[in-house]
């Protein structure tokens, strides 16, 4: 997928790396400090940096092959910060996420959070599989994916308003 740096944009951000655990930190960094450059709020800095780490460890989780890819667009006309990560993954992963979207748009942001938290006590899992509505309720961002069946490709889209 070829994307075009954007004249509305303050600035863009586009890396890949091999499924690597010790990445996720350093690209946490690496993301917060560039939207530093232009943005004052470090309140919504952290937000985005968060949100990154965790797209990343699910990426990572679920990437069945080396290289995931991660975007961030700061907008200076919409004051939008837009986050996606893309990774290859199986079809049944995909449907999983993007099952568990869907579910998460039904409710209240807080309501489906606690109600997450109250799952993952319930079925002491590996993962709490919190990081969606971490993303969803605390970094206020709204959420989507995109799965490419031909090429095996899920996108995660986090878009925030700052």
């Amino acid at each position: 997928m070829e994307i075009k740096y954007q004249r509305n944009t303050n600035g863009y951000l586009d890396i890949t790396f091999h499924p690597k655990w010790d990445y996720i930190a350093i690209t946490r960094l690496y993301v917060e400090n560039f939207l530093l450059i232009n943005m004052a709020d470090k309140e919504n800095i952290h937000k985005v940096g968060t949100a990154a780490s965790e797209l990343l460890e699910n990426a990572n989780k679920f990437s069945i092959e080396n290289g995931i890819r991660m975007i961030v667009k700061k907008s200076k006309v919409d004051k939008i910060v837009l986050l996606s990560v893309f990774n290859k993954t199986t079809k049944e992963n995909a449907e999983k996420l993007m099952k568990r979207i869907e579910e998460m748009d039904k409710w209240d942001s807080l309501d489906y959070y606690i109600y997450r938290m109250k799952e993952s006590v319930k079925n002491k899992k590996e993962s709490s599989q919190l990081g969606l509505a971490r993303i969803n309720h605390e970094g206020q961002a709204q959420i989507s994916a995109f799965f490419d069946k031909e090429e095996g490709v899920i996108e995660v889209k986090a878009i925030f308003c700052i």
